[in-house]
């Protein structure tokens, strides 16, 4: 063959190569940007009963999950190995408003968490009074003395006191509560008009709390048995808010 006819064949194979390429980086985007009229008569066949029920559950449809699969069948799933198939669609998204609905499915999923945990939190700390007392519920030396230390740490008390109802209202005056309380303070929540930790819970998560901050007992949420009343606190003008100094005893109001 002449060399002629070599340089001739190598850019034919070239512009090919390239052709093939772009097709290939178009399918790809096709399936990231949510155009996915192919995948909608592909998605039936593509997922098992098992993958389906599992994309019913993270509030996406079929074809959102077959992107997922194969989203993290690629480089996604060597960065962010175990992400989470909301996350994973959002921040691959290129289209704007499919980046918008995986927000939005995101912000209703991680709510509903939330309330979920606190709430379990809630009656996990009254089984915990009931069954235990002031009993530990691990017998350990060093968890002991960590705690003893921690608690001795706590030098004041921050008693916020609301209306299980009180969510608008409220959001502001406890904004400004939480962001007060140091490492030395503890925040206890107590709820009146309520019998419901789900109530409590949803009240939390509306208020951005973290489930692990309730976990750790950095801030609890109540109950009000009684604890209103030994506060003197007017239940027909909530939030109140009572500040005790653990070292005095001394109990003052705080402003409204």
């Amino acid at each position: 063959m002449k060399k002629g006819s070599l340089i001739v064949l190598s850019l034919v194979l070239s512009v090919s190569t390239i052709v093939e390429a772009g097709a290939n980086r178009k399918n790809s985007e096709t399936i990231i940007s949510g155009n996915s009229s192919s995948l909608d008569m592909r998605a039936e066949n593509l997922l098992t009963a098992h993958e389906k029920s599992l994309a019913k559950q993270w509030m996406l449809k079929e074809t959102d999950w077959v992107k997922y699969k194969q989203l993290m069948s690629g480089p996604r799933g060597v960065w962010s190995p175990g992400l989470d198939p909301i996350t994973a669609l959002g921040v691959s998204e290129t289209d704007q408003k499919e980046r918008k609905r995986y927000a939005e499915l995101w912000i209703k999923i991680e709510s509903r968490r939330a309330e979920l945990e606190l709430a379990f939190e809630v009656e996990r700390q009254l089984a915990a009074k009931k069954i235990l007392g002031d009993k530990l519920l691990v017998k350990n030396t060093q968890w002991i003395k960590d705690w003893e230390k921690n608690r001795a740490e706590i030098t004041t008390q921050v008693l916020f006191f609301a209306d299980i109802d009180c969510k608008k209202e409220c959001k502001e005056k406890f904004a400004q509560v939480y962001a007060s309380a140091g490492r030395s303070t503890r925040l206890d929540i107590y709820f009146v008009n309520t019998s419901s930790a789900s109530e409590i819970g949803k009240w939390a998560s509306y208020m951005k709390i973290p489930p692990e901050v309730v976990k750790s007992r950095a801030v609890t949420l109540n109950f009000d048995e009684g604890e209103s009343s030994r506060m003197g606190v007017n239940l027909s003008d909530l939030p109140q808010v009572r500040v005790v100094d653990l070292k005095t005893g001394k109990t003052t109001v705080a402003h409204q």
